[in-house]
């Protein structure tokens, strides 16, 4: 695997900004590590987005391990995710913790359905999830909600999502990111009309308000450099022409 060599001071800065450790995530949801530890085997909410570990390596779901210095090792998790933590805590003492994990992800891919069926029809056509005419797609659509319950669970939308409080936010970046890589090849179109470019600037805007920044450790590899630091200055050039 190959691997790159982080300046860590920024990363661990980052990694403060937007995340808490492992007993600070637990302090946030008022409950103890070991009943985090309980909720986080059952099944209903995120895990850790980063895992940095003592032998300085970085890891996520998404990007997977990079070489690491000067970074304290732990687990990673999104600050703004104490929002499930408190539901889950609240469907464990309404309905049992049993019931609870099912009922959680009820709740997100019925949320997360409703988001891409609004967004479908005024957003972007998701062809996977829908067909030419509006109709649902019924078992794409059901794949690809329950893929994003998996990467939920995983803690990769606390990576790559600005506010993933809600199955809307996530569902909004994810068909954000669909429409800018198909309008623009992936961010790697480079000839664009001027009528193109002021088309799709509103669209990467959009995303950039959508996306996370992305930690040094994966920056270079991310979505935001791609189709916003990179596209940007391309669709902005082809205006002016």
């Amino acid at each position: 695997m190959s691997r790159e060599n982080i300046n860590m001071s920024e990363l661990q800065l980052y990694l403060n900004r937007h995340f808490l450790n492992k007993a600070q995530f637990a302090a946030a949801c008022a409950i103890s590590e070991a009943e985090l530890n309980d909720l986080l085997a059952a099944q209903i909410l995120p895990g850790p987005s980063y895992v940095v570990s003592e032998n300085a390596t970085i890891n996520s779901a998404v990007f997977g391990e990079s070489d690491v210095t000067d970074t304290v090792a732990g687990e990673y998790f999104r600050s703004c995710h104490t929002v499930w933590c408190e539901r889950a805590k609240q469907l464990v003492a309404e309905h049992g913790e049993t019931a609870a994990p099912k009922l959680m992800k009820q709740e997100f891919m019925r949320d997360y359905i409703a988001a891409l069926t609004e967004m479908n029809a005024s957003v972007w056509h998701l062809r996977v999830c829908f067909e030419a005419d509006g109709t649902v797609n019924i078992a794409g659509l059901a794949e690809n909600a329950e893929l994003h319950w998996k990467h939920f669970l995983l803690g990769t939308f606390g990576i790559c999502t600005a506010n993933p409080v809600s199955a809307a936010e996530i569902a909004c970046k994810g068909v954000l990111q669909e429409k800018l890589s198909h309008l623009t090849a992936n961010g790697s179109k480079t000839d664009f009309s001027a009528a193109e470019a002021r088309g799709i600037l509103p669209v990467v805007d959009a995303f950039a308000n959508a996306a996370m920044w992305f930690s040094p450790a994966e920056y270079a590899r991310s979505s935001r450099k791609r189709l916003v630091d990179d596209l940007r200055p391309r669709l902005q050039a082809a205006m002016t022409m």
